[in-house]
């Protein structure tokens, strides 16, 4: 009887043979806050309609939209002609010039300093050498005057005697053997 007494919902539900007359639908509890919130957001909302076209605006619209484009296609737009702009660059090109050549003057061409191979470094002439190879050619075209020009005894001194003592020590024959081959 205690189980009967406990469960007396039970009981009376399998005595009569029917269940109660009210059901929740699955996860009714867990939304209904939100479908509340969207109903008392609705009946706040005004039923009028907050937006009103002005009478006859869709009859005009289409003549309204092209007197806008022919206006503006008519609009004269303003030329700004190359010959001007030069005239106005110009002032300011001269007046950069003549700061580059005071400049320029001032600074490059005033120095004293000459320049000769004791000035460049050991460096710049190997670099020098290294990318621009020398054949004989232009050693000689370079060269050529001075070779013409200097005397070959011209470093020494040498007296009549040691000349005389030199051809009678040396073979004679061999001398007149060279000579007699050319």
């Amino acid at each position: 009887m205690e189980n009967k007494i406990k469960n007396s919902e039970e009981y009376l539900n399998s005595i009569l043979g029917k269940k109660s007359g009210f059901s929740v639908p699955k996860n009714y509890f867990d939304s209904i806050e939100d479908i509340i919130d969207i109903r008392i957001a609705e009946e706040n909302l005004s039923k009028e309609n907050g937006f009103n076209v002005p009478d006859a605006y869709f009859k005009n619209l289409e003549d309204n939209i092209l007197a806008k484009v022919t206006v503006t296609t008519e609009k004269e737009t303003k030329v700004v002609s190359l010959k001007t702009k030069l005239f106005k660059i110009i002032p300011f090109a001269a007046a950069a010039s003549i700061i580059l050549f005071i400049g320029l003057n001032s600074f490059i061409f005033n120095q004293t300093e000459e320049l000769n191979l004791d000035s460049l470094s050991e460096n710049d002439i190997e670099n020098w050498l290294d990318f621009n190879p020398m054949n004989t050619n232009d050693i000689a075209l370079v060269l050529q005057e001075d070779i013409l020009n200097e005397n070959d005894f011209s470093f020494s001194s040498i007296e009549d005697e040691t000349i005389e003592d030199y051809i009678t020590s040396i073979d004679n024959s061999s001398l007149f053997d060279e000579l007699g081959e050319n």
